[in-house]
């Protein structure tokens, strides 16, 4: 195809329309148009709903017009139908230093500026809208409005936009078509901005005009006042439901009623075959009373959508597209909008600027749609798309420069919105370990990894191309922070030689938020953690030891007096040699020496001071000499003698006596005789000390002498 030659479609419900278009200097030339309907229904309002039915008409109008021109045809213009239209305003402003003249390139980056910003700020999910088109509602130079800023010279430009956007599944339902029929799109519009670019030009826009594009399966919208077009919609009923209300009166297929319908116009009697088929001829007035009511509902649907986005009743209602051509319904549109009939019409192609058409073929209101996607198609307007793929899953992205990046790949595949991107950095956890604060941070994670075509990308902004391939892994989170009682504590063992045999210890266990703990437990967010130093407990937990078997209690005892705290254990204990308590804490290398066998129990002798002399006193008892040994301390406990080797009692009241005050008692000889307890069976036991009688507690001194007497009882 010829350097300056396009290839526009118009892909509509009813039929598909192709011109071959070339740009002259002074206006466009049509050079070929091929139109063929569809032979079945594959589209219902606009939508395509069998994608391969369209193709091979598509593939049709394609191949038929290759033929005659004698070329492939690879690329092409398109236009979507305004089926569930959404509609945006934004304004954008652009301020230079110092006055410049603008450009037609800045006027442009101006209004996809706007466009970007609208999508960008849009509650519309990428994944689910596209943008479609977009029309200057009104520019400003300096703070004033100009309807052309191209040439001036200016310190600030403003522009406000109207964008709109379509569900998804209509353009990539159209793209589909096309890459089935070996077509690229160049660029693509809605129907109601081509419709309106071609047959209400700039000097008709300052007339408040409401634009109808009647098709088959919708009636789009398109607005303007003061000079721009201001607003968009859609209707989803068109010339289709009167088709459909036709098969119901006349009892026909579809195609049958839709040739019907072409007919009422220019025919008195249409003959027809009905699903019987039998052949019938019916009076086209009589076929007109029985579509009247249908006809004036169309127009009122039209009519309220119109009201409501122009905001009142406007100067005129101009119809195009084959559905404007349905009897009466030019004139229920101007009862609708509540004008006289003088004020709503049917324009047609030859009202259109700037067009020469070779060929003839483009004359009826249908064509103005397709004329006005060719115009747009030649002078490059509407929007481009490049098709990318994305982790092996192809994406129609918008041809904008500023924009045609990494970042808005991925934002347009969804994974911005869903915060892949970068990771989460792990939770950290904070926590006290005896009383001094500790932080462990959690992991930082991984960011994302991107691949352009199997190249790393080291930035967002990297610029990507027609065709691109993006493989994307989203970013890792951070893990949160975990660390065990022990790695927290930084706990290394210490060695001790235990009952001469070394080993290395550390402590088994700690206090977590009140409550024991192994080692091993993990930390959790906020905990307050308590541990001891090693002491010689753990070592002997380390050595299999049940400390519950350890018995160690004190006791308080009173020396004349005196009071004494004494420590009282069932096993021995030492440190480096010397006696220590349970507590005491272990330090490199110390000696630990523990015993069962020995424990450690205190006796009189302990806490008293006896000294190593005693006194020698001789009585004679009974004639025989005797030498009595006298303690040099006399030693009571709770009132009663006790000897040296007497075990303390807790509470013992502890009196003890020197040898200056020391008595020796009568009793005290029996532990040097020998005492015939025979001889004193049934007989009274008499004692005399010097010749005087004594009792048990009589003192004795040096040279005293005893004699025991034992008389018979009186009867």
């Amino acid at each position: 195809m010829k350097d300056k030659d396009i290839f526009a479609l118009d892909i509509g419900t009813r039929k598909v329309m192709g011109i071959i278009a070339r740009k002259k200097e002074d206006f466009t030339e049509i050079i070929d148009v091929e139109v063929i309907e569809h032979p079945s229904r594959p589209m219902f309002d606009g939508q395509i709903h069998s994608i391969e039915e369209v193709a091979r008409t598509v593939r049709q109008v394609k191949e038929n017009l290759e033929r005659r021109l004698n070329r492939k045809l690879s690329h092409a213009g398109v236009a979507v139908a305004g089926r569930n239209l959404v509609t945006y305003k934004n304004k954008v402003n652009r301020e230079f230093p110092v006055e410049e003249e603008i450009t037609e390139a800045m006027v442009r980056d101006l209004e996809l500026e706007g466009v970007d910003r609208i999508i960008s700020q849009s509650a519309n999910n990428p994944l689910q809208f596209y943008c479609v088109g977009y029309s200057p509602v009104y520019y400003e130079l300096d703070g004033n409005r100009f309807s052309d800023l191209i040439g001036h010279r200016a310190k600030s430009i403003a522009v406000e936009i109207i964008v709109t956007f379509l569900p998804r599944v209509v353009l990539d339902s159209m793209f589909a078509v096309l890459r089935r029929t070996g077509l690229e799109a160049t660029n693509i519009t809605l129907e109601p901005i081509s419709a309106i670019n071609a047959i209400i030009p700039a000097d008709m826009r300052k007339l408040n005009i409401v634009l109808v594009d009647i098709g088959a399966g919708t009636s789009d919208l398109a607005l303007t006042r003061d000079g721009f077009v201001f607003a968009y919609g859609m209707v989803p009923e068109a010339g289709d439901e009167i088709t459909e209300r036709i098969s119901e009166v006349c009892l026909a297929d579809f195609s049958t009623a839709e040739r019907i319908k072409r007919l009422l116009n220019d025919r008195d009697k249409i003959e027809y075959e009905d699903i019987w088929g039998k052949r019938r001829k019916v009076g086209a007035e009589e076929i007109k009373r029985s579509l009247s009511s249908c006809v004036k509902k169309l127009a009122q649907s039209i009519a309220k959508s119109g009201l409501q986005l122009n905001g009142g009743t406007p100067c005129a209602v101009v119809a195009v597209g084959g559905g404007s051509q349905v009897f009466d319904l030019v004139k229920y549109l101007s009862e609708g909008f509540g004008l006289s009939p003088d004020k709503a019409g049917i324009r047609l192609p030859s009202a259109i600027k700037g067009i020469k058409d070779r060929t003839g073929k483009l004359t009826g209101p249908e064509a103005v749609t397709p004329i006005g996607i060719a115009l747009m198609t030649v002078n490059s307007l509407g929007l481009r798309f490049i098709e990318i793929e994305i982790n092996n899953k192809k994406f129609k992205m918008l041809d904008f420069q500023q924009k045609k990046d990494i970042m808005a790949a991925l934002t347009l595949a969804g994974i911005v919105n869903n915060k892949k991107l970068y990771p989460r950095p792990g939770m950290a956890i904070t926590c006290t370990v005896n009383g001094e604060l500790k932080i462990i941070k959690g992991t930082l994670g991984r960011p994302a990894k991107i691949l352009l075509n199997q190249k790393p990308v080291f930035s967002l902004s990297e610029k990507i191309s027609e065709g691109d391939r993006i493989e994307f892994e989203e970013a890792l989170n951070g893990e949160n922070a975990r660390v065990s009682v022990k790695d927290l504590m930084g706990i290394k063992p210490v060695q001790v030689v235990f009952n001469g045999e070394p080993v290395q210890v550390a402590p088994l266990d700690a206090v977590m938020n009140g409550e024991k703990v192994g080692l091993s437990a993990q930390v959790s967010d906020r905990a307050d953690i308590r541990f001891e130093p090693l002491s010689i407990k753990d070592v002997l937990k380390y050595k299999g030891i049940n400390l519950e078997s350890l018995s160690e209690r004190q006791i308080l005892v009173n020396i004349n007096g005196t009071p004494k705290i004494l420590t009282q254990r069932n096993f021995t204990l030492r440190i480096n040699g010397r006696g220590c308590g349970l507590e005491v804490l272990l330090k490199q290398n110390d000696a630990v020496e523990f015993s069962f066998d020995n424990p450690t129990f205190y006796r009189v002798k302990d806490v008293v001071d006896i000294p190593d002399e005693c006194r020698k006193v001789r009585i004679n008892v009974d004639g025989n000499d005797i030498e009595m040994k006298i303690a040099p301390v006399q030693i009571f406990m709770n009132g009663h003698e006790v000897a040296p080797e007497e075990f303390l009692i807790d509470g013992a009241d502890i009196k003890v006596y020197s040898l200056s005050e020391r008595k020796v008692l009568l009793s005290e000889i029996f532990r040097y005789i020998e005492f015939d307890t025979a001889r004193a069976f049934g007989k009274n036991m008499k004692i005399l000390v010097d010749g005087v009688p004594a009792g048990f507690t009589t003192p004795l001194a040096e040279g005293s002498k005893v004699r025991i007497i034992f008389e018979d009882r009186k009867s």
